[in-house]
């Protein structure tokens, strides 16, 4: 801090002498612009390295790693709850009582109310198979 004030001081006091030294004129009028701005810039000075001091941008591959790791298990949570929210309501929907849906990265599994039948079954399969079509389909009845 002592520094800074002590510079301010001299740019300061060279400031006067150059006002004093100078001739009348346009080179007086742009020593004192030029003199003016590193005035300020040593005033401002400071004020910049506490902002950058106080806010420390550092990149830690580890946390940015967890970081993304953690919004793709959101995300698949979100769509795995999204998808058997969707298979429970079509199959609702297709008057299919259905118990329980749990789906899981390649398979699905369903349990249905109600007496079992072929063509419940076949109905059960073709929503599934529409919405997700790469799965491994399991039915069972309670």
């Amino acid at each position: 801090m002592g520094q800074w004030v002590i510079t301010v001081a001299g740019v300061a006091v060279l400031s006067v002498l150059c006002d004093i030294i100078l001739p009348e004129g346009q080179t007086r009028k742009y020593v004192k612009t030029v003199f003016g701005v590193v005035v300020t810039l040593i005033i401002v000075l400071p004020l910049v390295n506490l902002v950058n001091d106080r806010f420390t941008f550092e990149y830690d591959p580890v946390t940015e790693t967890a970081v993304q790791q953690q919004y793709l298990d959101n995300v698949d949570s979100r769509q795995k709850y999204n998808a058997e929210k969707n298979i429970v309501v079509i199959l609702r929907a297709n008057d299919i009582e259905v118990s329980d849906v749990q789906v899981s990265k390649d398979s699905v599994s369903v349990r249905l109310g109600g007496a079992p039948s072929v063509e419940t079954e076949q109905k059960v399969r073709a929503v599934i198979r529409a919405y997700l079509p790469d799965s491994k389909i399991e039915i069972t009845w309670t």
